[in-house]
């Protein structure tokens, strides 16, 4: 897909992406008025990107054949909220949820005729009541939003979504805002269906926007406590001192636990906080304080902290002046001292509200961790405002540049392995055309798999388990290069193609050497990179392209409760999706449990359907499904973990991005759901075992993290007794609490036996299992009990035995064939 810099002779559709003529006032593909009022506010230079072509618009006008003006939205048919059931089991177990009498399941229709009989829509900017039929406010010229709400939704009318305590969340439409709820004239409040999982959550609000939107509320509802603050200074003449993140030891943390606490010298043993009129810098007094100078990633100097992640992820967003700007909320030098920052944390958008207090060295009065050289401040404020959500400094020490990524973005992100068997032609495509998309791009070097010797990269000028940033990707005629910088700003690469290599050719040292060379960048071909770089993270910006957004916060593992949900997704047009699972409080290493996201089907029994995309399973802070398309229809979204299985809970958030508005709803999820899931996940992925006729053992490894091992018994009036034998495996926790397990499993059903889980992320873990396989007209397993004799005899059908409540259900029996 290409990119081009729109001018005058044409422009962009802001819903659909669809370049139109000039002269057009409408747009050609999807019928939106074009937009004349928008002009572009910003401190900081910009350009505007669109694309030529949209290849998922193309494929949403094949399948739906419709021109329809985007302005229609709310009277498209929404099915009302349906029962998921679960699937029979064995024994008996009760269904999901049963439906609340008097909830409908036939159609409803949001139409502004069947809630009022005004068609007048409220400005949101003077409040002023408009006809339908304008599209700008007759008063103050304010654009009508896209699904602009007429009404108060009267939830009475639909007693099938409220009654079964069902929320909606619409992906791409604006709805009034409500504090309290809807009208209290509706005798209607809307319940928190969160419970634990939000506790705080106003979830009276009703309301998913396009990620412009989600911004600007979030902006707005800063400034309120950004200014209250403000007056407090003026009012008692002082300056703003944060004491969320106090100018003590405690702020800094331990720098001295491990090799990563410095990088650059000696990490001093005091620090004196300071403020920037304070300090000494590089620059002196030459420049004027201030929060942004033209940013460049050459302005960025890493001190001595180990958080190159969090500063090549800085050095690429400082090429993106569009988000950089959205990141600091405060533009301006404040003499105050406050200072406002959104970062996506744990997947969830936060403000985060800081002073000017930064830590410097006693002696020289500098800065003692990153500094922004021509005296701007969005370097430290950045650094600092993640350190306080975090904790301390010391914990912002070690990661990849694709955390840094989504925690200034809150975009979906993807890592590109250079240590697997991709071929390289296919590699180097794909990361042209990340770079063609406009999406912001870093590396690591010498931290994958393969073992390297620091000294021998440190001679070609590179650093062994290092972030470098990505800022150009070109081809000229056979050549293949890759222009990077290091967040040092110092030592660079000395191999061809480097600053000072001889052997450039003169027509491309002009074109690609032209110029004051930026500090710490340089290139390098793409043969030494795939030599040199283990991975390529890459965060896919697209909210110029009119993406939306929806954050819901999730819990998984521990024991099955009342609590737990599932999400409803429900699609209405053909959309391209990604969806990222997180999990709260995950930096460490240490932190990180297994995560698995699995997006089904809904059947049309009700049920848990087919699995039509899953994330790899994995243990890291956060798992996705990348990009995929989801035609129309109804998907249920069921978030595993096995790590805690019995224990704790894990807190999460479960991150949505389309192209198109998706709906959302929130449904109880009882164990029987997610062993429902896994069985989906089997029956599609699992590779089947040789064994006697009528059994059928199926097990999945694959993006799997360990094993997930279950058994079909297909005959009729036959137990099948199954053991697992598992012992050889290495750096694994086993679901039932043991290595070796066996199991009586009754005629027509299936088992879930076994399922291992990566235990220690940093060191490598192997799977061996062994399965033994005999039919007996008998349940007990007698000898094949673990720890039996040849005479041995028991009425044990599980060997061990549960453990506990949430080992049972998770591997409780079904049956194969519902009556």
């Amino acid at each position: 897909m290409g990119y081009v810099v729109l001018w005058m002779s044409s422009w962009s559709c802001q819903y659909c992406t669809l370049v139109n003529s000039n002269a057009n006032s409408v747009c050609a593909a999807c019928g939106a008025t074009r937009d004349t009022t928008s002009k572009l506010t910003s401190l900081l230079p910009k350009a505007v990107i669109k694309p030529i072509s949209d290849v998922a618009n193309a494929i949403i006008d094949v399948l739906n054949d419709s021109s329809a003006s985007v302005s229609k939205q709310l009277n498209r048919f929404l099915p009302a909220s349906t029962a998921i059931r679960p699937s029979s089991s064995y024994p008996d177990l009760p269904s999901y949820f049963t439906s609340p009498a008097g909830s409908s399941s036939s159609d409803f229709i949001i139409s502004p005729d069947s809630h009022s009989n005004s068609l007048d829509w409220i400005c949101r900017k003077c409040s002023r009541a408009n006809s339908d039929s304008l599209t700008f406010c007759e008063q103050c010229n304010e654009r009508k939003s896209i699904g602009e709400a007429h009404f108060v939704l009267p939830l009475a009318q639909f007693p099938g979504v409220l009654q079964g305590s069902l929320l909606t969340f619409c992906l791409g439409l604006t709805f009034q805002r409500y504090r309290n709820g809807p009208s209290t004239s509706s005798g209607y409040s809307m319940p928190n269906i969160y419970g634990k999982m939000a506790a705080g959550d106003d979830m009276s609000t009703l309301c998913s926007e396009v990620m412009a939107e989600v911004e600007r509320h979030d902006r707005e509802n800063a400034a309120a406590a950004y200014n209250s603050i403000i007056d407090m200074c003026r009012q008692f003449k002082t300056t703003f001192i944060d004491d969320g993140f106090p100018h003590t030891p405690k702020s800094i943390g331990d720098l001295h636990s491990d090799d990563e606490g410095a990088i650059f010298g000696r990490v001093p043993k005091t620090f004196i906080w300071l403020r920037p009129e304070q300090m000494y810098t590089k620059d002196g007094r030459a420049w004027p304080w201030t929060v942004f100078r033209d940013p460049r990633s050459s302005d960025i100097e890493q001190g001595c902290l180990g958080d190159c992640w969090l500063l090549s992820a800085m050095a690429l967003i400082a090429e993106r002046p569009d988000v950089l700007e959205h990141i600091l909320l405060t533009k301006e030098y404040s003499h105050f001292g406050v200072y406002q920052v959104r970062l996506c944390i744990d997947g969830q958008w936060k403000i985060v509200l800081v002073d000017d207090f930064f830590p410097c060295r006693v002696e020289s009065r500098s800065i003692a961790f990153a500094d922004g050289r021509k005296n701007q401040l969005w370097v430290p404020l950045i650094e600092k405002a993640l350190a306080k959500q975090l904790g301390s400094y010391a914990r912002l020490r070690a990661g990849r540049t694709i955390e840094g990524l989504a925690t200034l973005t809150g975009a979906p992100v993807e890592v590109v392995s250079l240590e697997d068997e991709t071929d390289k032609d296919v590699r180097w495509a794909r990361i042209l055309s990340a770079r063609e998309a406009g999406f912001i791009m870093g590396c690591s070097c010498g931290a994958g798999k393969r073992h390297v010797n620091p000294k021998d990269f440190a001679k070609n000028g590179l650093l062994a388990r290092h972030a470098y940033s990505i800022l150009d990707v070109v081809q000229e005629k056979e050549h293949r290069l890759l222009r990077l910088r290091n967040p040092w700003g110092s030592f660079v690469w000395k191999g061809k193609w480097s600053n000072k290599w001889p052997g450039w050719p003169k027509d491309m040292k002009q074109k690609l050497l032209s110029g004051e060379p930026s500090t710490g960048t340089f290139w390098i071909s793409y043969d030494d990179f795939l030599t040199h770089f283990d991975a390529i993270d890459i965060a896919k910006i697209r909210s110029y392209q009119g993406w939306r957004e929806l954050r819901i916060p999730v819990q998984c593992g521990g024991n099955f409760i009342d609590s737990d949900k599932a999400i409803r997704i429900l699609i209405e047009e053909p959309t391209e999706v990604c969806f990222t699972l997180f999990q709260s409080g995950a930096r460490r290493v240490q932190d990180q449990v297994d995560l698995l996201m699995c997006l089904h089907m809904v059947s049309p029994a009700g049920t848990i359907g087919e699995l039509v995309y899953r994330s790899a399973r994995k243990l890291e802070a956060f798992v996705s499904t990348g990009d995929v398309f989801l035609r129309s229809g109804h998907y249920i979204v069921i978030c595993h973990s096995f790590t805690t299985l019995g224990t704790r809970k894990i807190q999460g958030c479960l991150a949505i991005h389309s192209s198109k508005p998706i709906f959302a709803d929130i449904l109880p999820c009882p164990a029987s759901m997610f062993t429902d899931s896994l069985v989906q996940l089997v029956l599609k992925e699992g590779r089947i075992h040789k064994s006697l006729t009528g059994v059928f053992p199926r097990y999945v490894t694959e993006d799997f993290s360990g094993l997930l091992l279950m058994i079909d018994n297909v005959l009729e009036d036959m137990w099948v007794h199954a053991k697992v034998e598992c012992s050889n495996s290495h750096n694994l926790l086993s679901s039932r609490g043991a290595l070796d397990v066996a199991d009586s499993i009754p005629p027509l059903s299936r088992q879930i036996l076994i399922i291992l889980t990566h235990f220690e992320s940093t060191q490598s873990f192997a799977v061996e299992h062994q399965l033994i396989v005999r039919v007996s007209p008998y349940p007990a397993l007698a000898d094949f009990a673990i720890g039996g004799g040849a005479f041995r005899v028991g009425t044990d059908s599980h060997s061990p035995s549960f453990g506990c409540k949430a080992i049972e259900q998770l591997h409780s029996r079904k049956a194969l064939f519902v009556p």
